[in-house]
């Protein structure tokens, strides 16, 4: 099923209005829950699409993991 940018955008809001209704604490089986977890697969699928993520290149890794390094030794001094 194709997701127009109209339907997409409106999940986004609506999983806004959502999420502080939905917690650990609420049933798996609750109107909101369910509507939260439909409306979240809708927005994967779309993202999936028409926003896919590459991997990373090797350099791209190890450039990322120097600079988690990097910050994790600045934090330490702090």
């Amino acid at each position: 099923m194709e997701i127009t940018r109209q339907q997409y955008e409106f999940a986004l809001a609506r999983i806004e209005e959502l999420l502080p209704l939905v917690d650990d604490q609420v049933a798996a089986d609750d109107r909101n829950a369910v509507e939260l977890a439909l409306l979240s697969e809708f927005v994967i699928e779309y993202e999936s699409l028409h926003f896919p993520i590459e991997k990373p290149t090797i350099a791209e890794l190890i450039d990322l993991a120097l600079e988690e390094k990097k910050q994790r030794c600045e934090f330490s001094k702090s």
